[in-house]
């Protein structure tokens, strides 16, 4: 028997997630801006909903040696919680949700 595995493309540095990891958060609908946000993760600007939890950003670099910045939101509308990645000289960031959205 064969077993697939799918690739999961993850900004650097973030932990694997494991599929047998329950979800802590509740299960509930996000809300439009935030499947907005999902549909289109590199724009720059968060949606007003968003509500930043640290002012100073998590800065590390990846095994690679490329260093990033993340800064942690959640959204004030559905509670969705979203990690923004942004690399020096970059020109796009990445906005990664911390858990699957629920459409």
């Amino acid at each position: 028997m064969v077993v697939m595995k799918s690739a999961v493309l993850q900004p650097p540095g973030t932990p694997a997630m494991s599929a047998a990891v329950p979800s802590r958060a509740p299960a509930h609908p996000a809300c439009a801006h935030c499947l907005a946000l999902a549909d289109d993760p590199r724009r720059r600007e968060p949606h007003p909903c968003l509500a930043l939890h640290n002012t100073a950003p998590l800065v590390s670099q990846s095994a690679a040696g490329v260093p990033f910045s993340m800064l942690s939101f959640r959204c004030r509308e559905c509670g969705t919680a979203w990690r923004l990645y942004d690399r020096a000289n970059e020109l796009f960031v990445s906005w990664v949700p911390e858990h699957p959205l629920v459409r």
